[in-house]
């Protein structure tokens, strides 16, 4: 399409904390949203709930969001890369927090020094200004309404007849393990059913969710829309005292690295005393006041390159959890030896079978890693066919096929 011609509108509605590629449904959204651009579509993201600011008063947003031609956000004002939110519960939290974690490193526990987190933004209920900003920011001629999460069908109210509507799925919420422990909404299989059916086609991580959608939410158009993979150019072996784990703040990171830590980091430290493990991520904030022998929480890293390079052995030891496990997937991009739970591997385990060692138990995932990091050729094996699955199976060419002949339809 020449450039003097108006690119067609697709409007993604979210209310997910997205600043970049920070954790895993971020990082899938913003490839499907580049995907989009990349078909020729002009990309506006619609955040009508100022509770995506979480405690945080300020968020600043990396360059990842640039693909959005236009970002709208309740409550906040855009001041350079930063948005700067005034919300009365958003400050209050924001000091809440911040007075909970300073009580946890002096030692003080008991209800009045008890950490609330904020609302799981994603499944808050709409309220009427939602609804208004929503409508106010949808630009006239808009072609699509794409909903990020089914938590978002309501966004479709506001759509002009013929307006095409899609939900980004990212996983089957009845059936994650986690069930209370999980920092998700807790739905049926009646209720996640009943809201996948309000659109007219919903994006699947991964087949085994594609194919729940055939079976069981048969009025929708089911498109398989995997997590695509940016491969680096060669496999990386890394170091022979370095093992790493990144994720985000979410409770299947936070208990598969606690079970981790109880179980296996004693074995590996025992026979590999000057062994590290490298934590990056917001995880970080769940271990506030707590040590571990040779664990560096690093928190959030604005450039994991150096890092997975570095790493021996890259670690997912998720002990429940549904969906494509999208940190899987970079490391195999990253060209790295990981040793992963059967839960990470969960949708993809035919693809990924050769690529990475499966361990569940803390003494077969001690084992399997130090002997990764004892023998640099064993490890160099497994990073390069770690790549290979990435660059063949998982690159945007190989998984966006689906979504781009959506997109090809929408424009006629």
């Amino acid at each position: 399409m020449p450039d003097s011609l108006p690119r067609p509108i697709i409007a993604i509605v979210s209310k997910q904390r997205l600043t970049g590629a920070t954790n895993g449904s971020s990082a899938y959204l913003l490839a499907i949203a580049r995907s989009l651009t990349e078909a020729g579509f002009e990309l506006h993201l619609i955040q009508p709930s100022p509770t995506i600011a979480g405690r945080s008063p300020i968020v600043r947003l990396s360059r990842d969001m640039e693909v959005f031609a236009r970002h709208a956000v309740r409550g906040a004002r855009r001041i350079g890369s930063r948005l700067v939110f005034a919300n009365g519960p958003v400050l209050r939290g924001a000091v809440r927090g911040v007075v909970a974690r300073g009580a946890r490193k002096m030692g003080l526990t008991g209800p009045t020094w008890q950490d609330r987190p904020a609302p799981y933004s994603v499944a808050t209920p709409w309220q009427a200004a939602d609804h208004a900003f929503l409508r106010e920011q949808l630009a006239p001629g808009t072609q699509a309404i794409i909903a990020d999460y089914m938590f978002c069908h309501p966004a479709f109210e506001a759509a002009s007849q013929g307006t095409a509507s899609a939900i980004v799925m990212h996983d089957l919420f009845h059936a994650r393990e986690g069930g209370d422990k999980d920092s998700v909404a807790l739905v049926s299989r009646e209720e996640e059913v009943a809201m996948l059916a309000r659109a007219d086609s919903v994006f699947a991580i991964q087949q085994n969710e594609c194919d729940f959608l055939a079976r069981c939410v048969p009025g929708v158009e089911a498109r398989l829309v995997p997590m695509p993979a940016e491969p680096v150019a060669a496999a990386q072996p890394g170091r022979s005292d370095r093992v790493l784990m990144v994720g985000s703040n979410t409770a299947p990171n936070i208990e598969g690295l606690r079970t981790f830590l109880t179980d296996a980091w004693p074995t590996i430290l025992a026979a590999k005393p000057t062994a590290r493990l490298q934590v990056a991520g917001t995880m970080n904030s769940a271990f506030i006041g707590e040590a571990f022998p040779n664990v560096d929480f690093l928190g959030m890293v604005d450039d994991l390159a150096p890092l997975y390079a570095q790493a021996g052995v890259v670690i997912s030891p998720l002990t429940f959890g549904s969906g494509l496990k999208i940190k899987l997937i970079e490391g195999l991009a990253q060209g790295k030896a990981m040793v992963v739970s059967s839960v990470t591997l969960q949708g993809v385990e035919d693809v990924c079978r050769e690529a990475v060692i499966r361990a569940d138990e803390g003494e077969e995932t001690a084992q399997a890693i130090i002997t990764l990091l004892d023998d640099p050729e064993a490890r160099s094996k497994l990073a390069t066919k770690a790549l290979m699955t990435a660059q063949e199976s998982f690159s945007a060419q190989a998984v966006h096929g689906d979504l781009r002949r959506w997109a090809e339809q929408l424009r006629g």
